[in-house]
């Protein structure tokens, strides 16, 4: 079609995306005026969250269904049929090969990995964390991982006759504990798939000499401008709000319950003493069930309407002067956008395998960020050079300025 503009197609799964989303369509808007469309999966998790105040920030949404895993043999037909059916309804979406751009974030798998297969010769570009990315390259050694049953069933034969880039699960012959351990990725690496790939971190510098793979900085709420009830001043809000995110200790035994009880109140009481000025609130875990009712939660208000701390950090962004978790990662999406983050794993009794695999989850964080003795305050966070690093923004134009100008 003479004379027509490009779109931006952003691809995102749940909703814990949706601020990286707006991110790349604020830096990107002014590249692609025909418009920024999003791309997104239709599950419970967007039913929880409260996302449609920032819907106008895209020209347009599309919603296609969430596509279950299989667990045998008999649920083969259903993942293939949902499979195919999903793909070829976003092969109908009107993406040009030519000028549009799509940008898949926090992932490969899931509806990235349809839209890129539906589309394979359009422009890409993957925008993930550090840790992804490393993941997303690993290879699974056999003596140390095996492959899932619904993984293999998914990767052998669904995908190929689907039409879709083959996908590989594994899982580790010996659990080193916690959540989160398997390594999910697709068969190719992601630089054979994708025409640019951005790597967030703290830091924001590069993690390869390839000129195609692009570090940034992750991007902040403060960052994200003209949206509702969003501040660039971080806790600087009337009621300055300190959360401790809660985790399923009763689905998760790396320690008793009652040992871990027993140092979870002690994390409470932490609270309370060096917020003693601050509205203190306890959100539980998706996964909890009872746990909040064996904790001493004297002086906490329990949020339990289980959405993502992503959006939840949006809405609340002005109001919040710091996050607490035990090992939950998302203390450290707490401090990549920006709010002070904190991890206590250390002052529990877990084993030094477990600590770190902690850590490992982490990454590499600053050193306020781990709450290592619960008789000395939190270390106050330093702040950080502006000019550190390269910016979300930067990295997100020079990855589309790259591709839409060859």
């Amino acid at each position: 079609m003479t004379g027509a503009k490009p779109k931006l197609w952003i691809v995102i799964s749940r909703p814990d995306r949706l601020p990286t989303a707006l991110a790349v369509a604020q830096a990107l808007r002014a590249q692609f005026p025909s418009g920024v469309h999003l791309l997104r999966e239709d599950s419970k998790w967007w039913e929880r969250a409260q996302w449609r105040p920032y819907a106008g920030q895209f020209d347009e949404i599309h919603a296609f269904p969430r596509v279950n895993t299989c667990r045998g043999l008999r649920d083969l037909p259903r993942l293939y049929r949902e499979s195919a059916a999903r793909r070829e309804a976003i092969a109908q979406l009107p993406i040009y090969k030519e000028r549009d751009l799509i940008v898949c974030v926090g992932g490969i798998l899931t509806i990235s990995n349809a839209t890129i297969s539906a589309h394979p010769e359009a422009k890409k570009v993957l925008c993930v964390a550090e840790k992804v990315y490393r993941d997303l390259t690993r290879v699974g050694e056999r003596t140390r991982y095996r492959f899932t049953t619904s993984g293999w069933l998914q990767n052998r034969i669904v995908e190929p006759m689907a039409g879709l880039n083959r996908t590989l699960h594994f899982k580790p012959r010996i659990n080193p504990g916690g959540d989160g351990v398997r390594v999910e990725r697709l068969q190719k690496n992601p630089d054979s798939l994708y025409h640019r790939i951005v790597v967030m971190s703290n830091g924001g510098t590069d993690v390869s000499n390839n000129p195609e793979i692009i570090g940034a900085k992750f991007p902040s709420v403060a960052e994200l401008r003209g949206l509702p009830q969003v501040s660039d001043r971080n806790g600087d809000g009337i009621s300055r709000q300190v959360i401790f995110f809660g985790t399923p200790f009763l689905l998760i035994h790396n320690v008793s319950p009652d040992v871990y009880v027993e140092r979870l109140n002690c994390c409470l009481d932490y609270l309370r003493r060096n917020f003693s000025g601050h509205a203190l609130i306890y959100r539980p875990h998706p996964n909890e069930t009872n746990e909040p009712d064996r904790l001493k939660l004297d002086g906490f208000r329990i949020e339990d309407d289980r959405e993502a701390a992503e959006l939840y950090f949006l809405r609340n962004y002005q109001a919040i002067a710091a996050v607490f978790s035990v090992s939950s990662t998302v203390s450290r999406t707490a401090l990549n956008n920006g709010i002070n983050g904190y991890a206590m794993y250390p002052v529990f009794p877990f084993t030094t395998q477990q600590t770190e695999f902690f850590a490992g989850v982490m990454g590499d964080v600053p050193v306020e960020f781990t709450i290592r003795d619960l008789s000395s305050p939190p270390i106050p966070y330093q702040p950080l050079a502006v000019e550190r690093g390269r910016s979300f923004a930067e990295a997100m134009k020079m990855a589309a300025e790259q591709k839409v100008a060859s």
